[in-house]
């Protein structure tokens, strides 16, 4: 029987300019890393290469923290284990995507790291293993890599990227059955825009959110919010649009390290759309994450709730599983999307559904919010959580281990000025040595990643796992305590 062997490219491919101004962003392709380890190492008994630029910091005590996660069954297997893990790191810190960096045909260093992945996949094809390339998104840039070593990337064709577009998203939940959320048209233009939000005040929404279309924008990045509800418009038309036009540049912007006018020259390149600013007594955003097999088959992974801030349009995290008043709704509007995306020509690769979730009363109601043609942010926690455990979850959605039920918190954003200067390997020594350390044994504990972002930006990533969200809650609290007196030393 052939072992897996993964070639890990993952590659976030949005707006350079993004990248530059997120704080520490240009690390996100090292999140899946131990997710990656656990998986396919330890759990499926492959071989790992791991593409990551800039370099991992303190990569050995990185690699090996993620391999001891669950136990050796005989002194040394732990070599044997790092031995099927090889880190390929080039020391480019720039915002470019991480396949660009790759394959960049001026580097020396990315020719000389492409040659040790080329290297990899012959020896391990050699040997009989099923090799694979695993990314973030789709790209033709993956798809050149890829067809240099003879094998397909698993995400969708590139050709189809249009279709992960706000606008597009909007008309395939329509074409899917899904409810959405009153909005107008994809435009590029501030004059269209605001005749399309003059349509929106017409029908009685004061509070909109801008969203630009591309699928360069990430995380709620591309958007803003625009209220007008202090706003005194007149009664004729022509005046509403031009008061509109008038308020758009007061528009608060999620970036904000954006102005208007810099917001309004996107527009015309990757166009906007304008959606009513959903309220109710109460609003969530339970995120579906599925995937299409070759064969057109669609399958549904998780529903999350994610964790929003920047007054709600912002991802900084995820709780797993959603809640069961409406879990089972957006799994059943999640597979309806895949099965458009099929049909629309989607022949592999993950893809995300946002939602709203609006309870009036007692009452909830899901809306198709976005869809993303790519893994999201809340994969890796996911595979880390599903490998330790070695579980996946049932029917319902839920995890459960030994009859007993396993959920999680994650956060890609644990921050603070006081962990600038701090080494992976202290935060990871500091949590070795406490009792949130995850137990094999329970089968609960905390997980961290993105690890390299602490010395630079003072941030990291971790998921907490326990019985119920109570204990999470308490995880994660005593993991920032514990982060924070590590700082303040």
């Amino acid at each position: 029987m052939s072992h897996p062997a993964v070639v890990s490219v993952q590659s976030r491919e949005c707006s350079p300019e993004l990248l530059e101004r997120l704080s520490g962003s240009t690390l996100f392709p090292e999140r899946p890393a131990g997710a990656a380890i656990v998986s396919v190492v330890r759990r499926g008994g492959g071989s790992l290469f791991y593409v990551a630029a800039p370099a991992m910091v303190d990569a050995d005590e990185q690699v090996e923290y993620f391999l001891g996660l669950l136990p050796e069954e005989h002194e040394g297997q732990l070599k044997a284990l790092r031995d099927r893990v090889e880190v390929g790191s080039l020391d480019d810190r720039s915002s470019r995507w991480l396949s660009t960096k790759l394959l960049d045909g001026t580097n020396p260093a990315a020719g000389e790291l492409r040659e040790r992945i080329h290297a990899f996949v012959a020896r391990e094809r050699a040997a009989g293993a099923d090799v694979r390339l695993d990314c973030f998104e789709p790209s033709a840039n993956l798809e050149e890599l890829a067809a240099s070593l003879g094998m397909p990337a698993n995400q969708a064709d590139a050709s189809v990227i249009p279709l992960g577009t706000k606008a597009s998203g909007r008309r395939i939940f329509l074409d899917a059955g899904v409810p959405v959320v009153a909005g107008t048209d994809e435009f590029h233009s501030v004059d269209e825009l605001a005749g399309g939000i003059t349509d929106l005040v017409e029908a009685g929404h004061r509070k909109l959110v801008l969203k630009l279309s591309s699928t360069e924008f990430g995380a709620g990045m591309g958007n803003a919010l625009l209220d007008l509800g202090a706003t005194d418009l007149p009664a004729d038309r022509e005046g509403v649009r031009a008061a509109v036009a008038a308020a758009l540049p007061t528009a608060d912007l999620v970036d904000p390290k954006l102005t208007w006018a810099q917001y309004a020259a996107m527009i015309t390149t990757s166009g906007v759309v304008a959606e009513r600013w959903v309220e109710g007594d109460e609003v969530r955003s339970p995120s579906f994450q599925g995937r299409i097999a070759e064969d057109g088959t669609v399958t549904a992974v998780s529903v999350h709730d994610q964790v929003l801030g920047g007054a709600g349009l912002t991802y900084v995290g995820s709780c797993f599983p959603a809640d069961a008043a409406y879990r089972s709704e957006a799994l059943r509007h999640g597979l309806a999307v895949g099965a458009r995306l099929v049909a629309n020509g989607v022949r592999r690769g993950d893809y995300g559904v946002d939602f709203l979730a609006v309870r009036e009363g007692s009452r909830w109601q899901v809306l198709g919010c976005e869809l993303n043609l790519r893994a999201t942010g809340t994969k890796h926690g996911f595979t880390m959580a599903t490998a330790l455990l070695d579980t996946v979850p049932d029917p319902d959605g839920d995890l459960v281990v030994g009859g007993s039920p396993r959920v999680y918190e994650a956060s890609d954003g644990i921050a603070d000025p006081s962990l600038v200067g701090v080494r992976p390997s202290a935060l990871i020594d500091a949590v070795r040595s406490s009792p949130l350390h995850y137990d094999p044994v329970t089968r609960t504990g905390v997980v961290l990643h993105l690890l390299s972002a602490l010395p630079t930006y003072g941030k990291f990533g971790a998921i907490c796992i326990g019985r119920d969200r109570g204990e999470c809650e308490r995880m994660m609290r005593g993991l920032r305590e514990l982060a924070l007196a590590l700082g303040n030393r």
